[in-house]
């Protein structure tokens, strides 16, 4: 090889070392990230009530924690200002809430927090309506300056969780259910012994049971002899079912009254306030939660009454 070439290729090789020999100890002359842990406790975790919140940022890292920004999770109204309640001796903290939609706390003495300094501040939120976990987003920052709010060096996540805080308001959804099942079980027999008769109606209820249970038995035998002595009775049935069918017509635009109960004064009143928590399903605000109770009811108060069929073997 030419020696020229030599030089210049170990000249190459040199450089090239030199390189990353100058990379490795820019990078290791790099500052830290800030490291720190936050904390938030309430004192009161019930949905759509207010809560006093106490938020604690401590530094765990080397280096100085000077800058914080916390967004505050969507839901959560009439949130004040606040106050800073602990901070290290000689620094002064400075605690601002942007929009509802931060809280931003900035270290006006220039200091910052050092390794296992902590500053705590408290304020006043409504809760949101809707049980579940809500995440705080908090930003920090080595620096002391406003630019240190607007760009974080480090971000964490903090949680918390609210609850259902009281049974009350399920069980007043409960009782109006219930009152409303009565009444519309206790309507339909009014209207059945009316169009009908009492006594023939429940006649009715078990020749039609009766009749349904030899259609099943036949078919599954595949007794065609039964089942043409069946279809000799379809129209009596069929009778009994057109009779059976006026009082409920008659109830069908009685029934517009409990869904305007359900529209214009449940869901208004309540919102969407979670007012129970169905496992495998989620938060239930009266929307969902009052159609369940109803439907479940009215399966009840019906059997209780005696409207709903005759089950016979």
């Amino acid at each position: 090889m030419n020696p020229n070439k030599k030089i210049i290729l170990v000249f190459l090789l040199a450089l090239a070392i030199a390189s990353s020999a100058i990379t490795i100890l820019a990078v290791n002359a790099q500052t830290p990230n800030p490291s720190f842990q936050a904390t938030i406790t309430s004192s009161n975790n019930g949905v759509a009530l207010t809560s006093t919140y106490t938020f604690t940022i401590t530094n765990m890292g080397s280096t100085t924690l000077g800058s914080i920004n916390i967004s505050i999770p969507a839901g959560f109204r009439n949130i004040q200002t606040g106050a800073v309640t602990q901070q290290p001796p000689s620094q002064s903290w400075n605690l601002t809430n942007q929009d509802n939609l931060y809280f931003l706390l900035q270290d006006t003495s220039g200091q910052g927090l050092s390794n296992s300094q902590s500053v705590t501040f408290t304020f006043d939120a409504l809760n949101p309506p809707i049980a579940g976990k809500y995440n705080w987003r908090i930003g920090g920052s080595e620096s002391t300056s406003s630019d240190g709010l607007a760009t974080a060096q480090t971000t964490i996540t903090s949680q918390n969780s609210l609850y259902v805080g009281s049974i009350l308001p399920m069980l007043e959804i409960l009782g109006i259910a219930a009152g409303i099942a009565f009444l519309n079980s206790g309507l339909n027999r009014v209207l059945i012994n009316y169009f009908i008769g009492w006594e023939q109606y429940r006649v009715m209820q078990k020749e039609m049971n009766e009749f349904r249970q030899e259609q099943m038995a036949a078919a599954r035998a595949n007794d065609k002899k039964q089942m043409e002595k069946l279809k000799k009775r379809q129209s009596q049935i069929t009778n009994m079912q057109s009779k059976m069918m006026k009082p409920q017509m008659v109830q069908f635009g009685i029934s517009f009254v409990y869904l305007i109960v359900w529209f214009l004064v449940l869901t208004p009143t309540f919102q969407d306030i979670s007012l129970a928590y169905l496992p495998g399903f989620g938060p239930l605000p009266v929307f969902y939660l009052y159609p369940v109770l109803s439907l479940f009811l009215g399966l009840l108060t019906s059997r209780i009454i005696g409207i709903m069929p005759i089950d016979t073997q």
